[in-house]
């Protein structure tokens, strides 16, 4: 099966992944679609930018930041990938048809690009729910380098079985009437006290020293397989423990704080019913702005730990 097109690779440094720098892994990732031939790319012309126009029947990628606490232990980098169809075999939006050939384009493609980044050290996985132009608009794949030594540990077969794809999707296009996680779970943290900021204008102050929550959704790619909800959840620091843009000194009790509120608000979360993960590499209090945990509620305990 053809993973590549025939034009030769680009002569372009090779990014470097960086721990500090979030981006650096999605550049990586992208670098290798472009010498592919599967990249998302901008060319200029008299009339502004558009995408490049790519061979037929390839479909297109790009890849998107995932915060570390939702990459699989021992991989370094790990990132998203979206595959978009070929726009002839898109699902038609305001007819709902599928064109023929849409289902065979999306498992060949899928399939191809996958072979082409382990062909490069990656690994690839297709988890979550599965994803077709009859549900989904693009598909996603996680895709990481394991750390030297180190394999990768795979889901095993079944883990997802009967799994509904989450909002949005074509068949639902929100969570309504159900809660959505990422509600919930900020309603979790409001009422164990460790929001740190205010909802809505009538509520009481949050205390200044704790530091502020923000609750966002996540990709269901990397909902654990026993999770009913699931959620990223980012705490930055109180102002006085932050590192001043200018002077780039911290205070000296940071780490204090940082290990303090951060035991507190998985503590609590723990206790309301959430398991919590944060990332597994270390925080430098000089770097790095915030701390982002991964937290969810199981369906069952026993679940498979991911």
């Amino acid at each position: 099966m053809t993973n590549l097109h025939s034009g030769e690779p680009k002569a372009e440094p090779q990014p470097v992944y960086v721990p500090s720098d979030p981006q650096s892994a999605r550049r990586l990732v992208d670098f290798h679609l472009h010498q592919l031939g599967l990249g998302d790319e901008w060319v200029r012309t008299w009339a502004g930018s558009k995408r490049h126009a790519l061979p037929e029947g390839i479909g297109r990628c790009r890849a998107t930041v995932l915060t570390e606490a939702a990459w699989p232990e021992g991989t370094a980098p790990c990132v998203l990938v979206d595959w978009y169809p070929d726009d002839p075999l898109r699902r038609n939006t305001h007819t709902g048809k599928v064109p023929p050939g849409a289902e065979a384009h999306w498992r060949d493609r899928l399939e191809a690009t996958a072979d082409a980044l382990e062909a490069l050290g990656y690994v690839v996985e297709r988890n979550g729910p599965p994803q077709s132009p009859h549900t989904h608009w693009c598909a996603e794949l996680l895709v990481y380098r394991m750390s030297p030594g180190v394999a990768p540990v795979r889901l095993p077969p079944g883990a997802r079985e009967g799994k509904e794809p989450n909002p949005p999707h074509y068949q639902r296009t929100s969570w309504y009437p159900d809660p959505d996680p990422r509600q919930e779970i900020e309603d979790a943290l409001w009422e164990a006290g460790v929001l740190g900021r205010q909802r809505y204008s009538f509520d009481p102050p949050a205390p200044p020293s704790f530091g502020r929550c923000f609750v966002r959704s996540i990709t269901q790619t990397v909902w654990p397989p026993d999770a009913e909800v699931c959620a990223w959840v980012s705490w930055s620091p109180a102002d006085e423990f932050k590192r001043p843009w200018e002077s780039g000194v911290v205070a000296s009790t940071a780490d204090e704080h940082w290990k303090r509120q951060t035991e507190h608000i998985k503590e609590a979360l723990e206790e309301a019913g959430y398991s919590v993960r944060w990332r597994a590499r270390p925080w430098d209090v000089e770097v790095d702005g915030h701390a982002d945990a991964l937290v969810w509620r199981a369906t069952q305990q026993g679940g498979i730990p991911r």
